[in-house]
């Protein structure tokens, strides 16, 4: 046999070979499918059509926590009376003139946003959750609502002027 012809025949294996190693390699499998069940709000089961696998990139909807001013004057009351946030957003309530008293209604206890009383969240050493309500006379109050509910509120130093908090 010639070494020419034994050339030939090492190169044409060398290329079969590396040919099929590089096939092996970037060979990509078939799609596989998937099914998921979900329980639905209502408590059935809901099981969506069988997908082929693929990869999918998405943007949260979700937005930040804001922050949201209500001004007080001791001539017009709360201003707006009343607002609408999400849970986690803060709400600052800002004086125009003088001093105010946020308080969580009902007017006098302040127990409609955690149950508990004035005189009880507002004691030295007090530890327990934050209360809708601020413990003394000023000129400025944030509160960041922590859960979902319509809460009423009112100057304790001046009770006939109320607003609303909806947090959803």
């Amino acid at each position: 046999m010639k070494t020419s012809t034994v050339v030939v025949i090492i190169v044409a294996i060398l290329i079969i070979a590396g040919g099929a190693w590089w096939y092996t390699q970037n060979n990509t499998a078939a799609p596989s499918t998937q099914t998921t069940t979900i329980n639905n709000a209502d408590g059935s089961d809901y099981t969506p059509p069988a997908t082929t696998a693929t990869t999918t990139t998405s943007t949260s909807t979700a937005t930040a926590p804001k922050t949201v001013t209500v001004s007080y004057s001791a001539s017009t009351g709360f201003s707006p009376k009343s607002v609408n946030v999400n849970v986690g957003d803060t709400v600052t309530f800002t004086s125009t003139n003088g001093q105010m008293w946020v308080g969580s209604n009902v007017h006098p206890s302040h127990t409609e946003y955690d149950g508990t009383s004035r005189t009880t969240h507002c004691a030295a050493g007090y530890t327990g959750p934050a209360p809708f309500d601020q413990c003394a006379a000023g000129t400025s109050f944030s509160f960041t609502f922590t859960k979902a509910g319509t809460f009423e509120y009112h100057n304790h130093l001046a009770s006939q002027n109320t607003g609303t908090v909806v947090v959803q």
